[in-house]
């Protein structure tokens, strides 16, 4: 019996995933449950187990290539030695047929290289030549390459890529690994002392055209991004928030043993307990009704080398500060690393995006449909204030709410931004 193994939609969003590796090849036996590749969707690198048990016959999409959703990427047989040449035939008739109803490429076993890197000249004859010295060119990895390149103490400008347009793939960094070609230091001295310069911009200096391929990920989130902000009514209110209690009350609770909280964890801790306080803003947006949910599911923004990606801190009003934080550090790196789940990444009723790291005064956010609301908050500043009629030395963080005016009125968002404003000034009552 033949077995096809199609490409399977790991978010509601996902049309297309890339094959990041396979951890099969033809000949292998696979039992039920048994991860068979990994796979880029649109959200994360996520571990692909078969739901069959068989013998893998053939595989139809490389690595380091593109399948859409239910596109046959590999084929088994129930046996070993079985005739799989109908099967096979039937499978690759079938992609044919979807991919000229997406108007999709078919997969190639080597991408193709972009438009930009052809050459109009001749190729030269070849010559040797010692190892190329590292570039300073940014470096596209993927999250499970990156992982291992970390672990392995890999200096990834020594390491070629051969994914699509030149992405260094896990195959990549293990291939440079057992080789020992690329450890760090391997460049040479004279790349160890070697500094990054300033590039002065002059008004008549030509600049390098490049073309970036879009990959699923950030094709979704500018497609999201943009009915967001088109289709969705924003509107903006921003608070000024007296933070000076709120450092403090960090400072004095890292000063304990064993005790590590950040500003965010704090910030996530009261959004909760204000969402609790105004339901109407802790909701999503399903065209013919509205839904309020009974908890405050918090989609928390991280950046990862591909895009975004807001996993979430479900019901976060019941969990303490310490709770918030080591959920919200464990699951950061489980999306930098490619390894949520999508249960972990999906849903959500609001969404909190801060940036206060990079010292940003001030900015609005987009909205995450389908929910209602998310939250900008900025950077902690040193500013002067006026207490009790005196100009005294001081520390304000502005957030500001972007909200979605079918949903949420100005009454609400102003009355949800004045609760986190009291519970941010008496942070004490964060740790009740």
């Amino acid at each position: 019996m033949i077995i096809e193994q199609l490409m399977p939609a790991k978010s509601p969003t996902m049309t297309e995933g890339t094959i990041v590796s396979w951890r099969v090849k033809k000949g292998d036996t696979v039992k039920a449950g048994d991860v068979i590749a990994e796979i880029q969707t649109d959200k994360a690198v996520i571990e692909w187990e078969s739901a069959d048990a068989g013998v893998v016959a053939e595989i139809l999409v490389p690595a380091g290539a593109n399948a859409q959703v239910n596109q046959v990427a590999m084929i088994m047989t129930s046996k070993a030695g079985e005739d799989f040449a109908a099967g096979l035939a039937a499978a690759k008739a079938k992609n044919e047929k979807l991919l000229a109803g997406s108007g999709a490429p078919a997969p190639a076993a080597v991408a193709a290289p972009a438009p930009a890197a052809v050459a109009a000249a001749p190729a030269p004859a070849p010559v040797a030549a010692p190892a190329p010295a590292p570039t300073k060119a940014s470096v596209r990895i993927t999250p499970v390459a990156a992982k291992i390149a970390a672990a392995a103490g890999l200096d990834l400008r020594l390491v070629k890529g051969t994914g699509p347009s030149g992405r260094i793939t896990k195959s990549d960094v293990e291939a440079a690994a057992k080789a020992g070609t690329a450890k760090i230091g391997a460049a040479g001295p004279a790349a160890k002392a070697e500094k990054p310069k300033l590039k002065v911009l002059r008004a008549n200096a030509a600049a390098p055209q490049a073309t970036v391929p879009l990959t699923p990920m950030r094709q979704i989130i500018g497609k999201r991004l943009l009915e967001s902000k088109t289709q969705i009514p924003h509107f903006y209110v921003s608070e000024v928030i007296d933070a000076g209690a709120l450092v403090a009350l960090r400072e004095q609770a890292n000063a304990l043993e064993g005790v590590s909280i950040t500003v965010n964890d704090l910030v996530v801790r009261a959004t909760a307990l204000a969402l609790r306080a105004n339901p109407k803003v802790s909701a999503t947006w399903h065209g013919d009704r509205i839904v309020l949910h009974d908890h405050a599911d918090i989609s928390i923004a991280v950046a990862i080398p591909d895009g975004l990606i807001t996993p979430i801190v479900t019901k976060a009003e019941t969990k303490s500060v310490r709770q918030i934080g080591d959920e919200i550090r464990s699951l950061a790196k489980k999306a930098k690393d490619g390894k949520l789940q999508p249960q972990e990444f999906q849903g959500g009723s609001f969404t909190i995006s801060n940036l206060g790291m990079f010292g940003i005064q001030q900015f609005t956010a987009i909205i995450n449909p389908p929910q209602c609301a998310i939250l900008a908050v900025a950077g902690i500043k040193d500013v002067p204030v006026v207490k009790s009629g005196q100009i005294v030395p001081g520390k304000t963080m502005q957030v500001t709410l972007s909200a979605d005016h079918r949903a949420i009125d100005g009454a609400d968002a102003a009355a949800f931004l004045k609760t986190l404003r009291e519970l941010l000034e008496a942070p004490a009552t964060l740790l009740i």
